[in-house]
């Protein structure tokens, strides 16, 4: 087993309706097969390296309601220690609204309760959770500042750092030079370094710029156009798996997620992307954000079908 992998980061409840097309406002349409699950970038993302067999601690803040209580219990069966997983009385459970239309594309709006309760100086309270950890996973469903001090932290301690900088905000320099692995989408890659993506050039551009403003290295992830790796010395394109998308989701958390096993096994850079992708790939086959995430098994066997339908 590797390193272990701290995250930091959200729990939500998702609310997710299918829905034929994205309506206009003002426009009332009809759904089907809504869909009530477990989800929040945070621990999806844990979820996803555990599934893989990453050894994982998770430090959220749930309401102290009946769903954030029977979520806690959800958490403490897959293997989470209790301790971290927070309850806040004053603050309803993390809720998201998830419109997924035909073909996997989806729009989410994010209520984060009880997410906002988890505060720089919670952080410093569980200061246990440190013991052990080789790899950080941090994402923006949670204050800023909380964010800022976990990054910090874990240099202190000579911890390798991710970032997911979803939902997308303005990162300072000051937060960037403390990320070693910056994992931003293309909308989010675009608004964060102000640089348009159409086409190979602006991806060089806007990742060469979050390395100007501190990050170590930048991956984009591209959906179905597969994914984007630089650094100071190299890049690497990585093609996407062609599958049939019913629900992107958490197709982002799941590739975060591996990345951090991979990094945690000390893996290839360039294996632990193809490893990420295909664990994406497989999460934007099922509907529902954690029932989708992958096993190490399934995404083993995925890729070895893949590399022999190649090689046929």
């Amino acid at each position: 087993m590797g390193k272990r992998i701290l995250v930091i980061g959200s729990a939500n409840v998702d609310f997710i309706l299918r829905i034929p097309r994205f309506h206009k406002a003002g426009e009332t349409i009809l759904g089907e097969d809504a869909l009530t699950a477990f989800g929040g970038k945070g621990a999806n993302q844990a979820i996803a390296a555990r599934r893989l067999g990453g050894a994982v601690d998770f430090l959220t803040a749930l309401g102290d309601d009946a769903q954030g209580r029977a979520y806690r219990k959800y958490l403490v069966w897959s293997g989470f220690k209790a301790k971290y997983l927070l309850m806040e009385p004053k603050k309803p459970t993390g809720m998201a609204l998830i419109e997924i239309a035909p073909g996997g594309a989806n729009r989410i709006i994010v209520a984060p309760g009880a997410n906002r309760a988890l505060s720089p100086l919670r952080l410093k309270k569980a200061g246990q959770v440190w013991e052990g950890v080789g790899v950080l996973i941090a994402q923006l469903e949670t204050p800023l500042e909380t964010v800022r001090e976990a990054l910090d932290a874990a240099k202190r301690k000579g911890i390798l750092t991710i970032l997911n900088p979803a939902p997308a905000r303005s990162l300072s320099p000051r937060i960037l030079s403390r990320v070693d692995y910056l994992v931003p989408n293309g909308i989010e890659a675009q608004e964060i370094a102000g640089v348009k993506i159409k086409d190979e050039e602006g991806l060089s551009k806007a990742a060469s710029e979050l390395l100007k403003r501190g990050a170590k290295n930048v991956i984009i992830t591209l959906g179905e156009k597969g994914t984007y790796f630089k650094n100071r010395l190299e890049e690497i394109r990585v093609d996407a798996f062609r599958v049939k998308a019913v629900d992107t989701t958490a197709a982002g958390d799941a590739f975060v997620g591996t990345l951090a096993w991979g990094l945690a096994e000390g893996r290839d850079i360039e294996d632990v992307l193809i490893h990420a992708n295909a664990a994406g790939a497989l999460a934007a086959t099922r509907l529902g954000a954690q029932p989708s995430l992958p096993t190490i098994s399934a995404v083993k066997k995925f890729l070895r079908e893949r590399r022999k339908g190649k090689k046929g």
